[in-house]
């Protein structure tokens, strides 16, 4: 039996082991990173989750545009390395799920748009230095801790208030189509994610995203996703605990 399945413009066949795989439950731990090296959140630590969870299959915050410079080493941060890392001893999959950024000046705007923030206010200033301090000391498991959720709603909460005490209608219009990238972007890597389990049988993924999105995902996640997808079990802060 043979039949064809889709993601992000790419076919992939699903063949009888697909077919006769279907009853794996498939286990995606969730594991929130950040792009640069700070203190515990480094690329030995992260190295060690992956060798701890033994992923068949490792979805990536990246557009599927962009994989090569990421399999290349053109693209280097913490999870680029880690992964080049594990891929020299294990077979992997790996499945880009993010979509592109607006085209534009989206990204000039962006840090337009937080310089001006952090100019004006010193609570946000705080919250971000707290934020900083507390992954170099805690590493992964602060991350993937509900503590980092709470920090991270924290920011966002100030951000939005300075935006209107700022009052620039520029600003506003920036932090709109900010805050509409990313919830569009959470949605979208979600059903990629989905889309490719519907294909493709596993035993165990990794899903490797900033810690920021973390809430966004958590709650989709439980809300139970797209219909007609098969059941995937996540794994939001277990493989924290579990042995090597």
């Amino acid at each position: 039996m043979r039949a064809e399945g889709a993601l992000g413009g790419r076919t992939f066949p699903m063949t009888f082991e697909f077919y006769n795989r279907r009853s794996v439950k498939m286990r995606v731990s969730l594991v929130g990173t950040l792009h640069e090296e700070a203190g515990l959140a480094n690329v030995a630590e992260l190295q060690t989750i992956l060798e701890r969870l033994q992923p068949e299959v490792i979805f990536l915050e990246l557009p599927s545009a962009v994989l090569d410079e990421f399999l290349n080493g053109t693209r280097v941060n913490i999870e680029s390395t880690a992964v080049r890392l594990y891929r020299e001893s294990h077979r992997v999959e790996l499945v880009p799920v993010d979509r592109a950024e607006p085209s534009g000046n989206f990204s000039r705007s962006t840090r337009d748009l937080f310089k001006a923030i952090d100019r004006a206010s010193p609570n946000y200033r705080r919250l971000m230095d707290r934020q900083s301090l507390d992954t170099r000391v805690g590493g992964f498991p602060y991350l993937n801790s509900d503590r980092c959720i709470q920090s991270w709603a924290d920011i966002y909460e100030e951000v939005l208030a300075t935006v209107e005490w700022i009052g620039n209608p520029g600003l506003r219009e920036t932090y709109d189509l900010w805050i509409r990238t990313h919830e569009l972007r959470d949605a979208e890597m979600m059903k990629n994610i989905e889309d490719y389990s519907g294909g493709n049988a596993f035993a165990r993924g990794v899903f490797l995203v900033g810690a920021a999105h973390r809430r966004s995902i958590v709650e989709k996640a439980r809300a139970g996703g797209g219909t007609g997808s098969p059941k995937i079990e996540w794994d939001f802060d277990r493989f924290l605990d579990e042995p090597v």
